[in-house]
């Protein structure tokens, strides 16, 4: 391979007051901290190693690392290759890291620079400067360390030979949009390490796309070109336009795949960036900043109707059944006691229902005794107005239950649901990380209907199917809340406190050490301050419909005029099955009364 084409020579030129004596690396550094503020240095070096005059101008080194503290102002911490020390741990990210190599063969320093990435762990994005001890520059060792640096997801490099002063060079690389070594002349006022992620210059940006509507809509325009929206469509586009950067998908793509397993490919490192955001794992390594945050919840069938028999038992409550018989009493009683005072003949069963009150009470007609006082017509016009507000009372009470159908008791706990028999369907895996993180809820395990089919989960869920309850997260809900808006009943609501998890964190996976990690979160974060996210979510019934994914059919079933049936009487059967039988009772005992008195006599 001809390397020399991946070459790119500096313009700068050198300061002519400045002078190659002043390119030192106690100056390099103090124009490093100059331009780019660091808070401690850290420097490597295998154990047996000793830094050169080239680089020191001093013999001892520990004089060397005292002078760099002295003049540059910060503390230094001194590892070599038995040392990995996980630095974020238990101290601040804005360090400079130097490395010192003795020589050329990189297998020479295996332990080293594996040290230095195990030392650099979540804080990869750091600088690093290193020391090469070649009298000569070599491209092809170059090549092989910043290669190296790359694939070990460290971009922000610089290297320096032993001839750095005679030549006033250090060389650098970048990978955007394609790989390509730097060699740079030593300028103070030129920024020694750029941010390299400000423009990728196009690069194609391998990445995987995953997860379900709304979060991710993928269709084809009009052009034959394919479009993302949703809340990570939405991010994509901001990504790619922000950074200049194009994402290609070195996989087969898997329309619906779940999120959950793109993570795969991250960890494998066939692409750098997951666009299907999941819930993380513990600890949050290999998880950008939340991207969204929902709620985990029931998202339950809207009660159903009662049975049109029960209106009956409905309109007549147990108080108010009570209250009409102690009525019915009352007045049997001042009517049996009057007609008595007036010398009528009066049984005695009439003291507590009076034949004329029942039949009022019930609208019928009853007749009234020869030539009734004035005190029994009063009497007469209340059992009268009695049965007139009865009436009206039930006709009125029956008109609305019919017109405007009650419904069954609302579900108020998890219990309730439990002890019902509506089956909630949940996928499999999120059922596992539920049941697995909330051991108090495993007792509602017969409650769910587990799915482990993924597509089909989907498929049932957006089917509307009053039969189950569904497992529903907040940004999903706010799609089905706008279609049901054109449905003529509402057939599903979800409730906030049905959730089993509250401001659950989504991010997108990626690299635990990903150089894009920084970006990534800074386009999260400028979205969420300028509400994008927001409006995203608002705008995913509109893409749904736009993309051909979401019609607009009423999915609520008719309500019909319906004759009434056989059944809707089943109630005034029985009671009418019940006084047969006890009319029958009564007249088997009068009978035999009738019987035996006879035999007596």
């Amino acid at each position: 391979m001809n390397l020399v084409r991946f070459l790119v020579l500096s313009v700068s030129v050198i300061s002519p007051s400045l002078g190659l004596e002043n390119f030192t690396v106690i100056q390099f550094l103090r124009d490093i901290r100059y331009q780019q503020h660091f808070g401690y240095l850290m420097l490597l070096k295998n154990m047996n190693a000793t830094i050169s005059t080239n680089f020191t101008r001093m013999e001892d080194n520990s004089h060397f690392v005292k002078d760099i503290m002295d003049q540059i102002g910060v503390p230094l911490i001194q590892l070599n290759e038995r040392v990995s020390f996980y630095l974020k741990n238990n101290h601040r990210t804005d360090l400079l890291t130097m490395v010192y190599l003795s020589s050329m063969n990189l297998m020479d320093h295996d332990g080293l620079l594996k040290a230095l990435v195990g030392d650099l762990r979540h804080m990869t994005s750091s600088r690093v400067l290193f020391l090469v001890e070649l009298e000569k520059e070599d491209y092809m060792f170059l090549f092989k360390l910043f290669e190296l640096c790359w694939r070990q997801q460290l971009l922000n490099v610089v290297a320096m030979f032993a001839d750095h002063q005679a030549t006033g060079t250090f060389y650098s690389y970048t990978h955007f949009p394609a790989f390509r070594l730097e060699q740079r002349l030593y300028n103070p006022n030129e920024t020694i390490f750029p941010d390299r992620l400000r423009n990728m210059h196009g690069y194609r940006l391998p990445v995987i796309i995953g997860g379900t509507v709304p979060r991710i809509i993928a269709y084809y325009n009009k052009k034959g070109r394919i479009v993302f929206k949703g809340t990570v469509g939405h991010f994509m586009n901001a990504f790619q336009q922000k950074y200049n950067c194009t994402f290609v998908e070195p996989l087969p793509v898997k329309p619906g795949a779940p999120s959950t397993d793109l993570t795969k490919a991250v960890l494998n490192g066939t692409v750098d960036i997951s666009m299907g955001i999941t819930y993380p794992t513990i600890p949050f390594y290999g998880f950008t900043y939340p991207y969204e945050i929902l709620n985990w919840c029931l998202m339950l069938p809207v009660e159903p109707n009662i049975p049109a028999a029960q209106y009956y038992i409905n309109v007549f409550e147990l108080d108010a059944f009570l209250l009409t018989v102690g009525t019915m009493v009352v007045i049997s009683t001042v009517l049996s006691a009057t007609l008595l005072f007036f010398g009528y003949g009066v049984h005695i069963y009439e003291f507590f229902l009076h034949d004329s009150c029942l039949r009022g009470a019930l609208g019928q007609s009853f007749s009234e005794v020869f030539h009734p006082p004035t005190l029994v017509r009063g009497i007469y016009i209340q059992i009268c107005v009695l049965g007139i507000l009865l009436t009206v009372w039930f006709n009125s009470y029956f008109s609305a239950y019919v017109t405007s159908m009650p419904k069954t008791a609302p579900y108020r706990t998890f219990d309730d649901v439990l002890e019902s028999n509506l089956k909630v369907v949940a996928w499999k895996p999120e059922y596992d990380e539920l049941l697995g993180r909330l051991v108090e809820f495993r007792k509602y395990k017969p409650m769910f209907k587990v799915e482990s089919n993924f597509s089909r989960y989907i498929s049932d869920r957006d089917s509307f199917n009053t039969k189950y309850g569904y497992m529903m997260t907040s940004s999903k809900w706010i799609v089905v809340t706008e279609q049901q808006k054109i449905f003529t009943s509402v057939l599903f609501r979800m409730r906030d406190d049905f959730c089993f998890f509250n401001t659950v964190p989504l991010g997108f996976p990626v690299h635990e050490n990903s150089i894009y990690m920084e970006p990534i979160n800074t386009v999260i974060l400028e979205m969420s301050a300028h509400g994008l996210h927001t409006y995203a979510l608002r705008m995913g019934f509109t893409e749904q419909i736009e993309a051909g994914q979401l019609s607009l059919k009423d999915l609520s079933p008719r309500r019909e005029y319906r004759a009434m049936q056989v059944e809707d009487l089943v109630y005034i059967w029985y009671g009418f099955a019940f006084m047969v039988l006890l009319s029958g009772l009564v007249l088997l005992l009068e009978i035999l009364w009738q019987r035996l008195g006879g035999k007596n006599k």
